[in-house]
């Protein structure tokens, strides 16, 4: 095992950590102007650094490449590092103990949003909370191109974009990848940003909410606001959450003028830019159109909204067409995101809707987003590879191929997929049957399991943060490890456990 690339990787991900301490600083230097609470994060961010660096020195090396077993065990140690760091702020401030804050950071950094954070916590406590779900979802982006396709092969991210991509364990391919992904993330954030300020919403909860909504991060934090607008604004930036963050770095980087240089030739270069961004935009439209994933991902979300909303509006829970609309829209929305954020409208939550919402959640968006749940492009193939059995089954000479889109799926893809699903199952109720000794009911017990592999801690009527907040200590310890397997599937824990088990026998031989 390769030691030296395992505390790089390290060093790294808590100078990165570190850098994100840098947006609690500024609300309260801009806010309060605070000198004693800027000195605390200060502080935090000084001994991470000073960590990075010493893990650093310590992993100086030159790697031509990542290795499979040390790329499995750096990713699965990166969130518990991160989290002992992270978790600083809510126990140093008193308002949750240690365990409790380890896990609602880790929560935090996989997306999950289990929000034990208690309601009446400050707001810099908040802005914390959906920094770490930020950062979080960051560094699973910077993973997902560069190590992940080499530990598990993401089971079809290379399916997601037609072939666009060729993943490779190069580093310095996975250096230019990383650079990539981290300008569309904060692209989007931004994006995110301005459209809730337009929408009526305050600097620090336009901010905010951009980070918790593109992370898909969610929680229970949602800005009390009567304009509509901003419901609309969150449904357009958890269905950014959805999509594919490889397709939208094709579509930006295809899209950008070219670069300011002042001279002649510049202005040329400007109009000839804008004479082909026509063509460009309607290449654009064609290349998502052609993409089966992110259609049926709409169409998706288009029926169980249709669905749920002729549901509510039907026992005339809603006697407003509009608000049926716009709610079931929201629902939906968040739960196919697994961003979790819930409105409270009020009305009752009937059994069909909690089965959908889970079904939803379970379900989640595409293979190269930032959403947890199964994904929609393994259930696709897991259809086709059903409806070929059965046509091979009534013609046995038939010659079957397995498609998405243009692009033939390899046997060796398929077979992940059918192991990735079997393993998910497994893994389930392996996790239910232990959370079931902590003496949570057996309902009880599955929701957790569900909603910490799937990475949605919220699941209405099923599962919330008193389930969590209520746990034995042990209860809390082994849903942290849920949430990271979860977070990162299940063969990366595999390959970790199997890199050292097989490095030791060949020692011993």
């Amino acid at each position: 095992m390769n030691f030296k690339m395992i505390l790089r990787i390290q060093s790294q991900a808590l100078l990165t950590f570190a850098a994100t301490l840098l947006l609690p600083i500024a609300y309260t230097i801009i806010e309060f102007g605070a000198l004693d609470t800027t000195l605390f994060f200060a502080t935090i961010s000084g001994v991470s650094v000073a960590a990075g660096i010493v893990l650093k020195r310590f992993g100086v090396g030159k790697f031509q490449r990542a290795p499979v077993a040390e790329s499995a065990a750096a990713i699965l140690l990166m969130y518990p590092i991160i989290a002992v760091f992270g978790c600083l702020p809510f126990v140093l401030t008193g308002w949750l103990s240690p365990l409790d804050a380890l896990l609602e950071t880790v929560g935090d950094l996989t997306s999950a949003g289990l929000s034990i954070l208690p309601h009446d916590a400050p707001y810099l406590l908040r802005l914390w909370q959906s920094s770490l779900m930020w950062l979080g979802s960051l560094l699973f982006l910077i993973m997902l191109v560069t190590v992940l396709p080499e530990v598990s092969g993401c089971f079809g991210i290379s399916l997601s974009l037609q072939g666009g991509h060729d993943f490779s364990a190069i580093i310095g391919q996975m250096n230019q990848m990383s650079v990539r992904v981290i300008k569309v993330y904060t692209t989007l954030t931004a994006i995110g940003f301005g459209a809730f300020k337009l929408a009526g919403l305050g600097l620090w909860d336009s901010l905010l909410m951009a980070m918790r909504c593109i992370s898909t991060g969610g929680g229970d934090f949602f800005p009390a606001n009567q304009n509509v607008y901003v419901e609309y604004v969150a449904v357009f930036v958890m269905l950014l959450a959805c999509g594919n963050f490889l397709l939208y770095h094709r579509v930006i980087y295809t899209l950008l003028p070219p670069r300011v240089e002042l001279d002649k030739n510049y202005f040329t270069r400007l109009k000839q830019y804008f004479l082909r961004l026509k063509r460009t935009i309607i290449a654009n439209v064609k290349l998502i159109l052609a993409n089966e994933e992110t259609i049926i991902l709409y169409l998706t979300i288009l029926v169980a909204m249709l669905i749920l909303m002729f549901r509510v509006f039907s026992q005339e829970l809603y006697f407003d067409g509009n608000t049926a609309f716009r709610s079931s829209l929201f629902h939906i929305v968040s739960f196919v995101s697994t961003t979790g954020v819930t409105l409270d409208t009020g009305a009752e939550v009937h059994d069909f809707d909690k089965f959908f919402i889970f079904l939803m959640a379970v379900t989640g968006g595409c293979i190269g987003s930032v959403t947890g749940g199964f994904k929609i492009i393994r259930l696709i193939i897991l259809v086709k590879i059903t409806a070929a059995e059965i046509k091979k089954t009534i013609h046995p000479r038939m010659m079957t191929a397995i498609r998405v889109g243009d692009l033939p799926v390899p046997m060796r893809t398929v077979g992940r997929i059918l192991c990735f699903f079997f393993l998910a199952l497994v893994t389930m109720f392996i996790c239910a049957a232990i959370l079931s000794f902590t003496g949570e009911t057996f309902s009880e017990s599955v929701a957790m399991s569900i909603a910490c592999l799937s990475n949605v801690g919220n699941l209405p009527g099923l599962c919330d943060a008193d389930n969590f907040r209520n746990l034995s200590a042990f209860g809390k310890i082994f849903c942290m490890l849920i949430l990271i397997v979860g977070r990162l599937e299940i063969f990366a824990l595999l390959i970790a456990v199997a890199g050292i088990k097989f490095r030791r026998k060949k020692s011993d031989w």
